[in-house]
């Protein structure tokens, strides 16, 4: 994510290598990162992760870490302690799955002054006690209670020590809310309209706010002191999506942190107050912080101050790490650090959910490396240290342009799924020669439909890109369906680009100049028929990651395409995924060959590939995520670099693969085909 320590550079790493002389089933392996130890950000199987406790399981210097994904990709997983760096961020072994007790995992894990691992965990309108043995690494229930009254819809729950026994708990419970002003429906139906003819949002406004109570040792039906403890019951849209204990010295030991679905992070000095104030997290500038993505969880980890403590933030995406830096501001506001990646050993290169990515040299050394998008919004550089036939990259570090980071988000009004996808930016990019000077660009969709270009005005071995400009087609801003990748080659003697329109059809449009296209026409298949890629409207529409390849090597680029479940390319009778594949399916890369000429592309009808020790290639997830021809991994045919949803890169080699016809992929109809978990599996 961020550049890791510049003493990376000068070590190496002896862990997995991959090259062409390997047994097929490497290719379904994830690639793994090449820096030292194998660092690199602490991410899980799922979209988003929440860490629920930091107690000592192994009686190590510092506290382990538990942390939930849930969906698909439910689990609950321990990652040891290691040590910590010379910022006091914990580093952390590679995890260890447990059997959550309750599925949700909802709730927090704390250690009490005598050394015992409680979990508490909220399952509907119920709190159930457990206690965990370290040596069996499993949770034994111990009682429940029902909450009621003002504690109804808890979803997450902190726990301090009593004095007097027992445990003081906080829990986020539903507050106001307003009704929606519009239709309220499926964001992937034909009627919704998720703005008004203003512009404004139609959607609901809802809020949760904070009660305190009182959890006695000995067993109880119910809570006890059951109290309002925010200020209001308009404390926090739409979620707090975790509650912590956050002590800050001597003079707030019960503080207490909460997330937002929007990323800021409120602070309560004390849950002794009545009632505790209200202040914004605070970064080094004074100004209330913002977490990178959307979904921010918080959750309070010791620091080296006696009495004090950090936060790791998650959300969509990895786990960050804020350092506390002893500073409030004249407010009271608790004064952070800006956040870093929470670092394991042994990781795997980690991109970000569903990731677009590149294979380009971006830095002139003359190897291939790695340009991805992603959902949060980043462009991430992953270098190659390791050579073309058997590369290895280093963690990703996100590309700057004007001198700041490159981020794109939704905000208000960019989404066709309306505000509440207001953190997502679902930045697809294309690293590509766009002004023909020898130096890589990018041209990039997000989730607004526009289409803009990066120029870089850098050297070839040190890249320097320009702010974002708009691409325009006769004087209008480039527009199309959103969440796709352009692809972006050279067709004969002019460099082409080609999207997905307001059609739903792949659309050709040459290049005029740096910030100009004209249209070339919609592309077809040889039937002459029009290409469409999707089978939902409205928020179903677009999803398409688009890449040039000659991947039958013939001279003729021809297309892959990534797509999403409810992709269905060429059209919605016999398309892929979903027409042929069934609505159980997951993102499946395609291949449309070049049946025409470079100067007038026309494509075949799309196939999907099939590996040869695992079948049709699916690397998981049900959303949309990248495939990119390309020559690393060597070998006499074309490679693939696809991605999963959950940011995981695979290297697949043309020796593996092979394209499926349509009775063939239709075996695969609602059988989804993920590619293995590389991640431990409960016994």
């Amino acid at each position: 994510m961020f550049p890791l320590r510049r003493t990376l550079l000068l070590l190496t790493w002896a862990g997995l290598t991959l090259n062409a002389a390997e047994a097929p089933e490497k290719d379904l392996l994830p690639l793994p990162s090449a820096a030292p130890h194998g660092l690199g950000p602490v991410a899980l199987p799922g979209l988003s992760h929440t860490v629920i406790g930091a107690v000592s399981v192994y009686r190590a210097a510092r506290p382990d870490l538990f942390v939930m994904t849930r969906g698909r990709a439910a689990g609950l997983y321990l990652f040891p302690f290691l040590r910590t760096d010379a910022d006091d961020a914990p580093i952390f072994a590679p995890p260890r799955l447990l059997r959550a007790p309750f599925p949700e995992g909802k709730g927090t894990i704390i250690e009490t002054p005598d050394g015992t691992i409680q979990g508490l965990w909220l399952e509907k309108n119920t709190l159930h006690r457990t206690t965990f043995d370290r040596s069996t690494l499993t949770f034994t229930a111990h009682g429940s209670v029902g909450l009621t009254g003002l504690a109804i819809g808890a979803q997450s729950v902190a726990a301090f020590p009593a004095a007097s026994g027992g445990l003081d708990l906080v829990l986020d419970v539903p507050g106001e809310s307003t009704p929606a002003r519009g239709p309220v429906g499926n964001p992937s139906s034909a009627d919704w309209r998720p703005y008004d003819a203003a512009g404004i949002s139609t959607a609901a406004m809802r809020y949760r706010y904070l009660v305190a109570a009182h959890l006695p040792a000995a067993p109880a039906s119910a809570l006890l002191n059951l109290r309002p403890l925010s200020p209001t019951r308009r404390e926090t849209s739409s979620a707090m999506m975790q509650i912590s204990a956050l002590p800050l010295g001597s003079v707030h030991p019960r503080g207490v942190i909460t997330g937002s679905r929007l990323g800021v992070f409120s602070y309560y000095p004390s849950i002794d107050a009545s009632p505790p104030a209200r202040v914004l997290v605070a970064g080094v500038d004074g100004n209330a912080l913002r977490h990178p993505s959307v979904g921010a969880a918080a959750f309070a980890y010791p620091s080296a101050q006696p009495g004090a403590a950090h936060f790791i933030a998650s959300g969509e995406g990895a786990l960050y790490f804020y350092r506390f830096t002893s500073r409030f501001t004249a407010r009271g506001a608790p004064i952070f650090r800006d956040p870093v990646p929470l670092l394991q050993e042994n990781a795997e290169l980690y991109a970000g959910t569903l990731p677009s990515p590149s294979v380009i040299d971006w830095d002139g050394d003359g190897l291939t490396d790695l340009v991805v998008g992603n959902s949060e919004g980043f462009i991430l550089f992953f270098k190659n240290v390791g050579t073309e036939a058997a590369p290895r990259f280093l963690p990703g570090e996100r590309l700057r342009a004007a001198g700041r980071e490159i981020h794109h988000q939704a905000g208000y009004s960019g989404s066709v799924q309306g505000t509440g996808e207001a953190r997502w930016g679902y930045v697809c990019a294309n690293a590509f020669d766009w002004n023909e000077d020898g130096r890589p660009d990018l041209v990039v969709g997000d989730i607004t439909g526009n289409y803009v270009v990066y120029l870089n005005r850098g050297s070839r071995t040190s890249p320097a890109l320009d702010a974002a400009h708009p691409l325009y087609c006769d004087g209008l801003d480039l527009h199309g369906m959103w969440r796709s990748r352009p692809a972006v080659g050279r067709l004969g003697q002019r460099i082409a680009l080609v999207i997905p329109d307001g059609d739903d059809h792949l659309h050709l449009y040459w290049k005029l100049d740096d910030y100009n296209v004209e249209d070339g026409g919609k592309l077809t298949l040889d039937d002459g028929s029009l290409i469409s890629t999707t089978y939902d409207p409205a928020g179903g529409t677009g999803r398409c990651l688009l890449d040039f390849h000659d991947v039958d090597l013939d001279g003729r680029l021809d297309l892959v395409a990534g797509t999403g479940r409810r992709g269905a390319i060429p059209n919605r009778k016999n398309g892929y995924p979903l027409p042929v594949l069934g609505q159980r399916t997951l993102n499946t890369p395609l291949f449309l060959r070049n049946v025409g000429t470079n100067e007038k592309p026309v494509f075949a009808h799309p196939q999907p590939f099939a590996h040869s020790t695992h079948g049709i290639v699916q690397p998981g997830g049900s959303h949309e995520s990248g495939v990119v021809g390309t020559r690393l991994g060597g070998g006499a045919k074309t490679n693939l670099i696809v991605a999963n949803e959950s940011g995981r890169l695979f290297l697949l080699r043309g020796e593996n693969l092979r394209l499926m016809n349509q009775d063939e992929a239709a075996r695969f109809r609602d059988k989804p085909n993920a590619f293995p978990s590389s991640l431990p599996a409960l016994k």
